[in-house]
């Protein structure tokens, strides 16, 4: 079957995914919400959006014929919208990060998926950098990963000031924090066992400011991770073998210091893709549009960590 992408969705990251896909010369239709909006997209793109949203368009588009679908609208629609899409004959669905703020949706998902017979990944770009993909090379050849250290850190100071939803903002770790958790764990594996300690709250996200824990996954690799959202700090990621410590900061730079040193040096990457697209979006659609899937976050995976995402921010897994 020749691909045939429908992408729902006019915003930034639609546009994102369709320079990708332009590069690709895949063919693409796309959806987005408001005719402004829609006109906008065209203006940037070249490329005409039909305006209404999916619901007003499902009925005509015959979303059997597309080979793949791909889901870039914001947070709050993200779950209904793959799951218009489940009901309407889609088999392979791109959703963008975090696809769902609860578990009683994501269960739902999952199921219907499974009903369906569908495929549905959570798109986690940052697990396709340069810098992820020459550290994985790199922890095979020194005889694998022993530990990992992360932060989470994120700018309480701006996001309180962000037009967003409130249940959204409520649940930040979960629509943003994730991209470095799933990038921690994609490196160490699914969690066996976790203990997470929280202190403090903000007027938009109650449950926690400040965070502390560690663990160990199913394939022994112990964890710990520290990030205080109303401080100061970035995101980072630290992954230690037998011969050295390599360090994501930013994640787009990998950073290494050898054993037996204390001197800190950057790796040289062939990040080209990085400079030419969104860091990672290029390979990712690539695994998305082939039969390899595998670095893909699958909804079952998903449905694996997410009772420990839950756990490090504090929400109940039921809301």
């Amino acid at each position: 079957m020749t691909n045939n992408v429908l992408l729902v969705g006019s915003g930034a990251m639609a546009k994102e995914y369709i320079k990708v896909l332009q590069a690709l010369d895949v063919p693409v239709t796309v959806v987005g919400r408001s005719v402004s909006g829609a006109q906008a997209f065209e203006r940037e793109t070249g490329l005409a959006a039909l305006s209404g949203g999916l619901e007003a368009n499902i009925a005509t588009l015959d979303i059997a014929r597309f080979s793949h679908c791909i889901v870039t609208t914001n947070v709050t629609q993200l779950y209904d919208n793959v799951c218009s899409l489940l009901h309407a004959g889609a088999r392979k669905i791109l959703v963008e990060k975090p696809f769902v703020l609860d578990q009683e949706q994501l269960d739902s998902a999952c199921r219907l998926a499974q009903e369906n017979s569908a495929d549905v990944f959570i798109a986690y770009n940052r697990r396709f950098f340069s810098s992820v993909i020459n550290a994985r090379e790199i922890i095979e050849a020194d005889g694998g990963l022993e530990m990992v250290k992360f932060d989470f850190t994120e700018w309480a100071h701006v996001i309180e000031g962000l037009e967003k939803d409130a249940h959204e903002k409520a649940r930040w770790l979960l629509a943003n924090s994730t991209h470095v958790i799933d990038l921690a764990f994609h490196f160490a594996g699914t969690p066996k066992a976790l203990t997470a300690y929280r202190a403090g709250a903000l007027d938009w996200h109650p449950s926690a400011k400040v965070f502390s824990g560690a663990g160990i996954s199913q394939q022994d690799v112990l964890f710990s991770y520290g990030s205080d959202w109303g401080s100061a700090g970035r995101w980072w990621l630290e992954l230690f073998t037998p011969l050295r410590k390599l360090r994501l900061c930013p994640m787009e730079k990998l950073l290494e210091t050898r054993k037996g040193t204390v001197v800190e040096q950057e790796i040289t990457l062939d990040d080209k893709i990085e400079k030419a697209f969104k860091p990672g979006l290029y390979r990712q659609t690539e695994h998305f549009l082939s039969a390899n899937a595998g670095d893909l976050c699958a909804i079952s995976e998903l449905q694996q960590k997410f009772p420990y995402f839950c756990e490090i921010a504090g929400y109940p897994t039921h809301a």
